[in-house]
């Protein structure tokens, strides 16, 4: 009997030193939320303006093509929701001449996409 209970002391302490998975720790729980992988703020390159109704802002990921959603309130236009990729934004409208960016690189962490800001100075056109 008295060597019992040392042995089940250990046993003991082994079960909860076994069960230590810091590794699946979530430091914040995730949300229901849609977050958008891209935001686009577009001016006018000449007055700093902001402008948005009238463009047509689009992300193109290989065959995957988006047009993003202006929203007024913002200021800035949206999309491409919860969606990883390299991404080429455009921007066309009437007065302007067209913009293609340089690769936008949208990457996730362990909830959803981390959203890239794209700002774009537009040139008016001649």
């Amino acid at each position: 009997m008295k060597n019992f209970f040392p042995l089940l002391a250990f046993l003991v302490l082994g079960v909860f030193a076994c069960d230590d998975d810091d590794d699946n720790i979530n430091t914040q729980p995730c949300t229901d939320i849609v977050v958008p992988a891209l935001k686009v703020v577009v001016v006018n390159a000449a007055t700093q303006a902001a402008i948005g109704p009238g463009l047509t802002v689009t992300a193109t990921d290989g065959s995957y093509i988006e047009e993003l959603d202006y929203l007024p309130e913002m200021g800035e236009f949206r999309g491409v929701d919860e969606r990883t990729g390299t991404y080429t934004i455009t921007v066309t409208g009437a007065g302007y001449q067209p913009y293609a960016s340089q690769p936008v690189n949208v990457t996730e962490d362990e909830c959803h996409v981390i959203t890239q800001t794209v700002n774009v100075a537009l040139q008016p056109a001649d």
